[in-house]
């Protein structure tokens, strides 16, 4: 995804540009998606709006990017705060 100066958008870039709405993931493990709203204005009327889902992996990326519908976005993030579930069953904490 690229943001309107050309550049490659980042996690902050998407910090900034919408407000947080909530945790959307399922009841097992609700800190998985993130849901933001009140976005940039969308052209033809309405806001943006981005749910972020939280994938478990070494390293902390941004993986892809779609847009169902007219700015309605949908993020893959990887990062390895969303393994902590795993590592807290093996007795490592981060706290």
């Amino acid at each position: 995804m690229h943001i309107m100066d050309g550049r490659k958008a980042t996690f902050r870039d998407l910090k900034t540009a919408m407000r947080w709405g909530m945790w959307a993931g399922t009841p097992k493990n609700q800190y998985s998606q993130m849901e933001y709203e009140n976005g940039e204005p969308c052209w033809q009327g309405g806001s943006r709006s981005t749910t972020v889902t939280l994938t478990c992996g070494t390293e902390t990326a941004l993986r892809s990017v779609k847009e169902p519908s007219k700015c309605q976005y949908i993020m893959d993030f990887q990062t390895p705060v969303a393994c902590q579930p795993v590592l807290k069953q093996r007795g490592i904490h981060s706290e």
